[in-house]
């Protein structure tokens, strides 16, 4: 028997330690390796995932902005209709032609989701190239701003809108603008869209800035404002009583307002009051689509202003689209 060597095998005995070291080392890297791909890997297809729901909430929004329009174009005909008479109207009924452009919400159900579609008649907000003082004052009043906040705002419009380098006291012209970062002139010229506002003095910050348009146009839609589109805060700043503005807008849910006389009894010195008020719609609309995905977080928004002419070869034509719009 060969005598054992101690220091032979204390050195076997190391050098294996050195080996599951090193193996033990390897297999630590391959994990961190393995770990890391596979938390790229998840990322890459929540990503991929998140993409496709978006892709899907916008053609979801795009669907019901366009089924929105048909419904439109068939509000806007069955008006049309209802002023000729019955014999020549077609059997058409009004009510039943497309959905009334007042703001409330409609929800078309979609094989990947659904899509919310609200319309609104330009013709019942209030224009914001041509309000006066009084009409601008009352309406953000309607909306809860306080008095200082509502004079910065309404003078700052008017200073906007209407050309020279003199300020109001309240208000702004490029003076105030060019001392921002970054700076830029007052426009001294009318709005093209309600979104301008997010430029003008006294709007800076406001969460609601995205929802005036809920109440403002730009739109050429004439003098009266539509009593069976408008909104409440819109009634109200016409004067109109909070408790008479729910009764009409109760009432025309169930049929068209068609004279003064029919809601005389809701409000006190109502002709007074009505006096910048119609009763049809005009052309121009809004149409706010959102399209959510179905049993997913994708949601999607498009923003479009268009105008309606039934008389037309095509009978509406769009004016402005905002894609991905806030709300």
């Amino acid at each position: 028997m060969r005598p054992s060597n101690p220091a032979s095998e204390s050195l076997a005995a190391s050098e294996e330690g050195v080996v599951l070291l090193l193996v033990l080392l390897v297999l630590a890297l391959i994990s961190v390796l393995v770990l890391s791909w596979s938390q790229e890997w998840r990322t890459e297809l929540k990503l991929a995932a998140n993409f496709r729901q978006a892709r899907q909430s916008r053609r979801l929004a795009e669907a019901g902005l366009y089924y929105g329009l048909g419904k439109l174009v068939a509000a806007k005909a069955g008006e049309t209709m209802a002023m000729l008479p019955a014999s020549a109207s077609g059997g058409l009924d009004p009510k039943k032609a497309g959905w009334p452009p007042d703001g409330n919400p409609h929800v078309i159900q979609l094989p990947e989701g659904s899509a919310e579609v609200r319309l609104a008649d330009e013709g019942g907000k209030i224009n914001l190239n041509r309000a006066p003082e009084v009409t601008l004052r009352r309406l953000f009043a309607v909306l809860g701003f306080s008095e200082l906040k509502i004079r910065t705002m309404v003078e700052s419009i008017q200073d906007w809108r209407t050309k020279g380098d003199q300020a109001l006291p309240y208000g702004a012209k490029s003076a105030y603008y060019l001392s921002l970062d970054p700076p830029y002139v007052a426009k001294n010229g009318l709005f093209e869209t309600v979104e301008e506002l997010s430029w003008v003095r006294g709007f800076e910050g406001v969460p609601s800035i995205y929802r005036l348009g809920e109440w403002l146009t730009v739109q050429q839609t004439g003098k009266a404002v539509n009593i069976n589109t408008a909104p409440r805060d819109v009634l109200m700043t016409l004067g109109i009583p909070p408790e008479a503005a729910n009764l009409i807008i109760t009432a025309r849910q169930n049929a068209p307002i068609t004279n003064l006389q029919a809601i005389a009894q809701w409000s006190v010195n109502l002709p007074d009051q009505m006096t910048g008020l119609g009763f049809n719609m005009s052309p121009f609309f809004t149409i706010k689509s959102t399209g959510m995905v179905k049993n997913g977080t994708g949601r999607h928004t498009i923003k479009a202003i268009v105008r309606i002419n039934v008389t037309a070869p095509q009978p509406w034509e769009i004016l402005s689209w905002a894609d991905d719009f806030p709300g």
